[in-house]
């Protein structure tokens, strides 16, 4: 959600007549600080929300935008920068040898009701799309691309950089006990739509998840009509016992989701495989779970299990 407080902030500046200052990074290749979909917008007293990767890039661009905002022109710069002292032009300020494309541009209050569309869709969860290109800056409301941002360069007058916003990645966490808790603490910290499942509502851990957003008391037999298919839905199977945890496998293993992680031993794994490929689950499907659940780094604790759960989720969604 870290871009919605972003656009909030361009908009308390918009509606007092103040421009900002938008770069967006559109790519980045080899080792680049700034990632595809980094933001920052800046006003001329420099003050500013949100990062482009930082360093000396950061710095530089809060001077240039100082200079910018007094001009009084509508600016709107493409720009690819080079981190390396290789190359003669066009070096960002960094030595970390990577390449990230940026593109910088002026919103005044006539962008005020495209701002005002993308704080809409964040807020209604309402998916729509952000269009950058040489046009300027755009919101395609009611559409979602199949991936969430996309870039295509043909020439400096000819390319389109395009961004789902006002949908979450969501995080479903299946079993309200300890691991379930501590993992709804972490990837709330995360910025994920966090939603815990458990079929007990008078557990003390289901009484004291302050950080879920929605807590669903349910069978889990009953839990695959809840969760939503798509690229960013992620689903974590941490109930309690072996049984329950094949039921909700079984229930979920067959939808398209980014990631699915079932918490268990190597025996108790191997077990809920066997048992669900009588049951009829085709065998291919198993490729599909992360089990053992979490990347293995020695974990003892239930807040090192959330961690490592937590970090594998990570390393999926931005692959």
């Amino acid at each position: 959600m870290k871009d919605l407080k972003m656009w909030e902030f361009v908009r308390k500046n918009l509606l007092s007549n103040n421009p900002v200052i938008l770069t967006a990074v559109l790519e980045s290749k080899g080792s680049s600080p700034g990632k595809a979909g980094f933001k920052i917008a800046i006003t001329k007293d420099n003050k500013f929300v949100g990062t482009i990767g930082g360093g000396q890039m950061e710095y530089d661009l809060l001077n240039e935008c100082e200079r910018l905002l007094k001009s009084k022109k509508k600016i709107q710069l493409h720009r690819k920068l080079y981190h390396s002292k290789k190359v003669r032009k066009l070096q960002s300020g960094l030595v970390c040898q990577g390449i990230q494309t940026n593109f910088t541009y002026l919103l005044d209050k006539s962008d005020l009701k495209n701002v005002e569309a993308i704080i809409h869709s964040f807020e209604k969860k309402e998916s729509a799309v952000l269009v950058l290109s040489p046009d300027g800056f755009n919101i395609e409301p009611d559409k979602k691309n199949d991936m969430h941002l996309k870039y295509r360069f043909v020439a400096e007058n000819n390319w389109r950089y395009d961004e789902n916003v006002g949908v979450r990645d969501t995080i479903y966490i299946i079993g309200g006990g300890h691991v379930g808790l501590a993992m709804s603490r972490q990837m709330e910290l995360l910025g994920f739509h966090v939603i815990v499942f458990d079929d007990r509502a008078d557990v003390q851990t289901i009484k004291e998840n302050n950080s879920a957003d929605e807590i669903i008391i349910t069978s889990f037999g009953e839990i695959g009509g809840f969760i939503e298919e798509g690229e960013y839905s992620y689903i974590a199977i941490v109930t309690s016992a072996l049984p329950t945890d094949k039921i909700a496998l079984k229930q979920i293993i067959g939808k398209k989701l980014k990631y699915i992680g079932l918490m268990g031993s190597e025996a108790k794994l191997k077990r809920i495989f066997s048992e669900l490929k009588e049951e009829g689950v085709k065998q291919s499907l198993f490729k599909k779970v992360n089990a053992p659940i979490g990347l293995n780094i020695n974990s003892n604790t239930v807040e090192e299990i959330a961690v490592s759960i937590a970090a594998q989720i990570i390393k999926v969604k931005n692959s």
